[in-house]
């Protein structure tokens, strides 16, 4: 499992802050005149109301008015800019929510291939950045209400001062709170880690509990009782690691505060001593009283605002060590181009395979030659290794160990990007992209999505053609429940659009079919598999490319240039249909008879 090391290149502050920056920097500045500016008010009615009693006891009319004047202007601008103040910070925290989902999007995106997310040590990191994703939009606000609250401190100790400067001894008494409170935002930042696994388990009871697709089984095996209370030992489990923290901390951060009360007593006692002497006026001692008071107030709320803070600074953290994960992981990936065109082929030397934190191999001493210009079909049974196959072909993984070429080029020393360009796909567990017709198929080249004549070519070729035909608007449909109008397909309707969406590249160097027609019934399976794969040699021929499918319908196999077959992670057998059927003791012809008389 992979743990990530500490960010460098950024601080975490700066981050949070260039969040909300780039989301929308003016209403952001204005957050941080306005919250930096607006609690100092208070502190300057304090020091008028100081004005007023010394004016009032020495009959300064004049000073007594200012004082008044200066009350009710101060009073004027806080009130009246509180509306337009929190105006700006509401839409500087929504605008840098779409900025961080789209942060972690793009930070998923940018990993190479797909064995990072199957690392059970990054997919805890991005789990608790999407339940923290919160303290990331909210960054920019945590850190205008701590300017604020520093602010206001700094200026209250100006004014200590200028009355005894022994009373700039109360906010350093602040301190030890403040460091509890970061001491304690580490310890259950660690704890969140630690939990995370927990919390992902529980995330994903509760998708498959609240899932429509999933209500018909729930329902009729009785699994609610069962699956919330697997949800509430999880979310319980993640819950307690975190609690058990919250609780030792408290005892740091109530000892760190029972210091300041004490300090706070002692301030309060020593300037009404100085009073009865005559050494201060009663406006200083009306001015100290509500200075002294309005610090209590200040250090729980700089408390909490700077708690607020080491949130959102942890929540950061985990976004530079995530996006330094991705650097190094695109920078270690391959830059060279592929070939556009097939003379000679893939070829796979020695290759192992063993999927993140497994010690088994999935794959292992496999080499093989795919000609260029090939249709191969890969068989074998359920766990076998097919789609781990079909996937380091595919450049979503990389070997263990060994290595894959492309026209004698290591695919390692290949720009992932680029040869995902080359090879296009249609996996047993594809997306059910909720766009219209036109996109959903599209998203295999975007690039051709709004060419209406390839939409429909590539629909055509999919088997797709009366499906569309039958939909309201036909490619201009909307597919799925997340509009009003969506239409919701069946399972072997959506893989009928995923066949097409793989018909999209004009001319790919592979063309990945992995169980493509599993959703689909088996009247219509094997003439429309055969059907694509014919149409697929006209596609890649332009390219000489190669079409490489794993089915279970091993009728289809028989098109085939190759088969090959697997067998507990190593290929058993190699040929063409009549020759794996020579031979008595072979695996495919076990496998071919046994399905036949099933069929039968």
């Amino acid at each position: 499992m992979t743990t990530l090391p500490a960010a460098r290149r950024r601080s975490p502050l700066g981050a949070a802050i260039g969040l909300s920056l780039e989301a929308d920097r003016r209403a952001t500045l204005i957050t941080f005149v306005t919250f930096g500016l607006r609690p100092t008010v208070l502190v300057l009615v304090f020091y008028l109301v100081k004005v007023i009693v010394d004016a009032a006891a020495a009959h300064d009319t004049g000073a007594l008015a200012a004082g008044v004047a200066g009350i009710a202007l101060a009073s004027a601008l806080a009130v009246g800019s509180v509306t337009y103040s929190i105006e700006q910070s509401v839409r500087m925290i929504e605008g840098t929510a779409a900025v961080v989902d789209r942060r972690l999007m793009t930070l998923i995106g940018r990993l190479p291939g797909v064995a990072h997310l199957d690392d059970p040590g990054v997919r805890d990191q991005i789990e608790v950045l999407r339940q923290e994703r919160v303290h990331l939009s909210e960054g920019g606000d945590a850190f205008s209400l701590v300017l604020g609250a520093t602010v206001r401190a700094a200026v209250t100790g100006v004014i200590l001062a200028m009355i005894q400067p022994v009373l700039l001894l109360l906010p350093l008494l602040a301190v030890p709170p403040l460091l509890a409170t970061r001491r304690a935002q580490r310890h259950r930042d660690e704890a969140v880690g630690r939990a995370a696994g927990a919390a992902r388990l529980a995330r994903h009871l509760l998708a498959v509990g609240a899932s429509p697709a999933a209500a018909k089984e729930l329902r009729l095996f009785g699994l609610g009782p069962h699956l919330r209370a697997r949800h509430a030992e999880a979310a319980g489990a993640a819950d307690r690691e975190v609690t058990r923290t919250v609780w030792r901390n408290l005892i740091a951060t109530s000892a760190a505060s029972a210091l300041f009360a004490l300090g706070y007593c002692a301030a309060l006692m020593f300037v009404l001593y100085r009073f009865t002497r005559g050494q201060v006026s009663l406006g200083d001692v009306i001015l100290t009283l509500g200075l002294v008071t309005s610090v209590s107030t200040q250090l729980n709320q700089g408390v909490q605002f700077f708690g607020f803070l080491q949130q959102a600074l942890a929540a950061s953290r985990r976004l530079l060590r995530l996006e330094e994960y991705a650097d190094r992981a695109a920078h270690g990936a391959g830059e060279g181009v592929p070939a556009e065109r097939l003379t000679d082929g893939i070829r796979l030397e020695a290759v192992e395979f063993r999927y993140p934190g497994s010690d088994s191999r999935a794959l292992g001493d496999v080499d093989l030659v795919l000609p260029a210009g090939s249709v191969v079909a890969v068989v074998g049974a359920n766990g076998a290794g097919k789609s781990t196959l079909i996937k380091l072909l595919a450049g979503l993984y990389r070997p263990t160990s060994g290595r894959i070429t492309v026209e004698g080029t290591d695919l390692a020393s290949v720009d992932a990007d680029l040869w995902h360009r080359r090879t296009s796909a249609c996996f047993q567990d594809f997306s059910r992209l909720e766009f219209s017709v036109r996109h959903s198929v599209g998203a295999g080249s975007p690039a051709l999505a709004e060419d209406d004549a390839h939409v429909t070519r590539a629909v055509e070729q999919g088997g797709a053609a009366g499906l569309v035909a039958g939909l309201p608007g036909g490619l201009a449909a909307h597919l799925g429940r997340s509009y009003d109008d969506g239409v919701d397909l069946s399972g072997g309707e959506w893989q009928r659009i995923a066949l097409a969406r793989a018909r999209m590249r004009p001319a790919p160097c592979l063309l990945v079919l992995d169980e493509p027609t599993a959703a689909i019934d088996p009247l219509a399976e094997d003439a429309l598999l055969t059907a694509y794969v014919r149409a697929a040699r006209q596609t890649v021929a332009r390219s000489n490319g190669i079409t490489l499918f794993a089915s279970h319908r091993l009728s289809t196999a028989r098109l085939a240039d190759l088969i090959v077959v697997v067998d507990q992670g190593r290929i058993a057998q190699l040929g063409v249909h009549e020759d794996l059927m020579a031979q008595d003791d072979g695996i495919y012809r076990d496998l071919y008879e046994r399905q036949s008389r099933a069929y039968a």
